[in-house]
């Protein structure tokens, strides 16, 4: 179960990379700080592919446990 919540987060962290384009802001406000919307794009892109990265190792470690 835990792997396919790494998933959902990183569609939704994807998300909302995505709408940070098309509401073309000059700065984004995480957690009540204000940063540029290009470091913004860069750390939840880093997030998403880390969690992308996870779920994609669990799978496979969930295949060779059953051989």
């Amino acid at each position: 179960m835990n792997k396919y919540v790494s998933l959902i987060l990183s569609v939704i962290i994807i998300a909302d990379v995505v709408m940070s384009f098309v509401n073309d802001k000059g700065v984004e406000n995480v957690f009540g700080i204000e940063m540029n919307v290009w470091v913004y794009r860069f750390l939840w892109s880093g997030l998403a592919f880390l969690l992308a990265k996870s779920f994609v190792k669990e799978i496979k470690k969930e295949k060779t446990s059953e051989k």
